[in-house]
């Protein structure tokens, strides 16, 4: 069985689905019967440590 693609390594399509299923970066997608895109717009999230305490 194949690995799972990360995100960095998908389809720039893929990249804004929501479902598992991605094709490889080189694959041109016009379109896709599962495409289900998100019901809302992210931004690239950060997880840098919150400066709770000061420095």
């Amino acid at each position: 069985m194949p690995r799972p693609l990360s995100k960095d390594e998908c389809n720039k399509l893929c990249r804004r689905c929501l479902r598992e299923c991605r094709q490889p970066e080189n694959v041109l997608l016009l379109e896709c019967p599962r495409f289900l895109k998100r019901p809302f717009k992210s931004p690239a999230y950060r997880f840098n440590q919150l400066d709770l305490f000061g420095e």
